[in-house]
């Protein structure tokens, strides 16, 4: 059987390989190619699982309307909880959201480079994909965004914010005045990294119409195996999402690592404080090696160009220390998530041994 034409004519999106797991001791590892936390999740997120996994309820099908899981994520985010849903990851959200909200043929703009997901969901679709590119810095010009979106008129615009592969965080109140203009246009803010910036649109809930904001557990709160994320928008457009939204698809065990989290704020609180600071330190030592162009970073990663890429993942691949290549999107350029201090310190040590080889 052929499958539609939509796929058929579709680029997928292509994971890079997972070698990691292939390596039997995994505690010799440095995992900086995913985003993920490069530190397990909160001991209370251990210890819940291990009640739950002992409890004798793991033969029924999960909570579908978790009432104590959606009350922690509306005082988290500060919005009521009728303006709030879970997914099976933020990915899983896209999905439902391009499926509800979109149609064949809809225009779907985005904000490039970014996380390529998204587009390859739209274009499965039957949606149209129209990008708009930052420029050389990562930064968006507003200026020309607008008239990209009044020229272009898509049904959909999906920004990354911090964005995903540079770092980049787009100025809050400019964001805004675009949704707030174009209010025929439904804005997807992804905003899979905020806790490391602590910037958000979440502010204009419940009453902006035309916004859904989607997050993850997968990044500071470390809980990226289990693939829980959330949508945030008005209680209309998640009514909307749930005639569709297979409540089913979130684990029991997912949901009791998020509960968890969640009660255990200080842990991820903690673990941000260190990142934002192994980022300082590592943003330093490159730039003090000449050899770097960096972008300024608001995210958990960094990204990073240099004259020999590939030879610089390879080199680091056999220490055991495996980063992201960009150069299929972006010519020479890599992603290096951020870990410890005491992890970057390990990187950059080995970058040097590189650098001077």
């Amino acid at each position: 059987m052929k499958p539609n034409s939509f796929i058929q004519n579709l680029k997928p999106y292509i994971p890079i390989a997972h070698k990691v797991w292939e390596i039997s001791k995994k505690e010799e590892i440095l995992k900086l190619d995913w985003n993920e936390s490069s530190m397990p999740p909160s001991p209370k997120v251990l210890t819940a699982l291990q009640q739950a996994v002992l409890s004798d309820n793991l033969h029924w099908y999960p909570n579908t309307h978790n009432a104590e899981l959606l009350a922690l994520l509306s005082n988290y985010a500060n919005v009521p909880s009728e303006c709030v849903e879970i997914f099976a990851s933020s990915d899983c959200s896209h999905e439902f959201i391009l499926q509800v909200f979109g149609s064949v043929g809809d225009r779907v703009c985005i904000v490039a480079p970014t996380y390529d997901n998204f587009r390859s969901r739209a274009d499965g679709m039957g949606l149209q994909s129209a990008f708009f590119h930052t420029d050389e810095k990562g930064n968006i010009d507003f200026n020309l965004l607008d008239s990209f979106l009044a020229n272009n008129q898509p049904k959909i615009v999906y920004i990354c914010n911090p964005n995903n592969p540079t770092g980049t965080l787009h100025d809050i109140l400019k964001l805004e005045l675009l949704i707030t203009k174009y209010g025929d246009m439904l804005f997807i803010i992804d905003e899979a990294y905020y806790e490391f910036c602590g910037k958000s649109v979440a502010y204009l809930l419940p009453t902006m119409q035309n916004l859904i904001i989607t997050r993850t557990f997968s990044k500071a709160f470390g809980l990226a195996s289990f693939r829980i994320g959330y949508c945030l928008s008005s209680a209309q457009n998640i009514a909307a999402l749930n005639l569709l939204r297979n409540a089913k698809n979130i684990t029991h065990l997912s949901q009791v690592a998020a509960i968890a989290a969640l009660k255990d704020k200080e842990y991820m609180e903690s673990y941000v404080k260190e990142v934002r600071l192994a980022r300082e330190f590592f943003i330093n030592a490159l730039d003090s090696m000449r050899e770097f162009k960096l972008y300024p970073s608001n995210a958990n990663f960094v990204f990073i160009q240099h004259r020999d890429i590939n030879g610089l993942k390879m080199f680091l691949e056999k220490r055991n220390i495996f980063i992201r290549d960009y150069s299929h999107i972006v010519d020479k350029h890599c992603r290096i998530s951020i870990g410890t201090r005491e992890q970057m310190q390990c990187v950059v040590r080995e970058i040097e041994r590189f650098c001077n080889e």
